[in-house]
């Protein structure tokens, strides 16, 4: 089941406005799934909770679920919730992870998720490389400065003119932006793989 970060869209604030029409921050995941979500567990548990909605996409009507699941509430016994996501609704999540909003997660059935979906990017393996490197690592760690290249180069053999050249390109492609952070489109197209999936296939087999 796919997951994918989203920038603001129509479609994002529609479904926002919905389902948390308070919420105003801009952080934004879906997710693109046919099996159930069997428990939508909601109640304040060490600073942390989840919050859930369903919305009927035909009226974008929504409804809230209670809360439930702890020691003190029942679980959710809703036979119809714990089928979905489903073509026409969608399930949304607030989370709060110890005390910091964690942004909203859409769960979203096939026959919906078109028009959410992010462009998909063709990489080079330099530029995807770079991209989990930037992901996954710190610009600066245990005193070396340019850390995300060291490890990068010591997994996967990269030089640093290749480095350089790729990073150019990402910029350029805005995966990255102007000071070589990753932007939401980036996060998408370095996937979820990490560096020592990228070495080369003589290392592999090795």
């Amino acid at each position: 089941m796919p997951t994918y970060h989203l920038n603001e869209s129509e479609a994002t604030y529609a479904l926002t406005r919905a389902s948390f029409p308070s919420y105003n921050g801009r952080k934004f995941q879906l997710e693109v799934r046919d099996t159930p979500i069997r428990e939508m567990t909601s109640y304040w548990d060490g600073g942390s909770r989840d919050y859930w909605a369903i919305v009927d996409l035909t009226t974008m009507q929504s409804m809230d679920v209670p809360e439930n699941g702890s020691g003190f509430t029942p679980n959710l016994q809703n036979v119809e919730s714990a089928a979905l996501p489903r073509p026409g609704f969608a399930v949304v999540r607030h989370s709060i992870f110890c005390g910091k909003d964690s942004g909203l997660t859409f769960y979203l059935h096939p026959d919906n998720a078109a028009k959410f979906l992010p462009k998909v990017e063709e990489l080079t393996r330099d530029e995807k490389i770079v991209l989990v490197a930037t992901r996954s690592l710190k610009s600066s760690y245990a005193g070396i400065k340019d850390y995300r290249f060291h490890e990068a180069n010591r997994d996967t053999r990269i030089t640093r003119e290749r480095w350089d050249t790729a990073k150019s390109a990402l910029i350029a492609r805005r995966l990255l932006n102007s000071a070589g952070a990753i932007t939401v489109e980036g996060r998408n197209a370095a996937g979820t793989g990490d560096l020592y999936q990228l070495r080369e296939r003589s290392e592999v087999s090795a």
